[in-house]
């Protein structure tokens, strides 16, 4: 009997783990869902940035038919954007840094970091197209490799090029709020 029960919960676990990488393959597709995106599209953000692309990188959200809306604020205590220079590989960096519940959970407060060690050389287009990028994780999109150069959640994109959330991308905001 025991046996049987056992054989039984293997087989519903088998099932549910094939339905569930199956179902994140066709849903991949789209969009990658990312859970420690903002807990509200609504976002109030500090501007540390010495680059002059913030206005044109929240803009790039803003008039999307999503229901982001990029707040400027003054002062600490908010989520923020930065720049610096690091030694690593990256062009950007999404940190969540407070959660709903502590430790998981959508995020309440985050901070975006571009790399000026690996952005110093590259245009304004370049570097908004980093921002654009990291500002969709904080609505919830996760890197999204199976987009070609169709998303700006695609690492491989034209960065001279694509600086705007694409139709897959608007699509994930829209099913994550």
């Amino acid at each position: 009997m025991k046996d049987r029960i056992f054989k039984a919960m293997a087989s519903l676990i088998s099932c549910l783990l094939l339905t569930s990488i199956f179902t994140s393959v066709a849903y991949g597709a789209q969009y990658i869902y990312f859970e420690a995106g903002s807990v509200s599209p609504a976002v109030e953000v500090e501007n540390r940035l010495s680059y002059g692309i913030f206005n044109n990188s929240i803009d790039a959200w803003n008039s999307t038919s999503t229901p982001v809306a990029i707040t400027q604020v003054p002062g600490s205590g908010h989520s923020y954007l930065i720049d610096g220079q690091f030694s690593d590989d990256w062009y950007g960096l999404y940190t969540s840094l407070s959660r709903q519940y502590v430790f998981w959970g959508r995020t309440k407060k985050f901070k975006i970091e571009l790399n000026r060690n690996n952005l110093v050389n590259e245009s304004d287009t370049f570097r908004k197209s980093v921002l654009v990028h990291e500002l969709g994780h904080a609505f919830c999109l996760g890197d999204n490799p199976s987009s070609g150069n169709s998303s700006i959640m695609n690492y491989t994109r034209d960065r001279n090029y694509l600086t705007w959330p694409t139709g897959d991308d608007i699509a994930g905001v829209n099913a994550a709020y």
